[in-house]
């Protein structure tokens, strides 16, 4: 099941986010509180989440699937709950360009490859842009 997150699923989410290498706590909070909007997968309890902030075009600020979760469908399910969330015509992604299981699946679910942003993370790690709808 796939629904907003509330201000009840911050410890769980901000525990998921330490799954990712490059996270913004602060995101967390924005999701909840806006003017982001995030969505929380439910297997029991939160098995995963997304932040997207709305524009044009959309983008997806976080995806994070527990390892015990994921070949299930939550990523997908997440993705396609934030897109509809922000009504989106595009909506992109930026994820470090040496994360090749991220990109696969970013491009399983129609994403394509849209450039890279060199030095983009606060340790010099290039992003690779991917965009799906443009």
């Amino acid at each position: 099941m796939i629904r907003p997150m509330t201000a009840a699923d911050v410890p769980a989410v901000k525990s998921l986010q330490t799954q990712l290498e490059y996270a913004d706590p602060e995101l967390v909070d924005a999701a909840v509180c806006g003017p982001f909007y995030g969505r929380v997968a439910v297997a029991g309890a939160p098995a995963g989440y997304a932040i997207v902030l709305p524009g044009t075009p959309a983008t997806l600020a976080e995806l994070v699937v527990a390892p015990a979760h994921r070949r299930r469908g939550h990523g997908r399910a997440l993705v396609e709950a934030v897109d509809a969330a922000v009504d989106a015509t595009t909506i992109e992604v930026l994820t470090p360009a040496d994360n090749d299981a991220a990109r696969r699946f970013y491009a399983a679910i129609g994403f394509e490859p849209a450039g890279r942003r060199p030095d983009f993370y606060t340790d010099g790690t290039d992003a690779s842009r991917l965009v799906r709808g443009e």
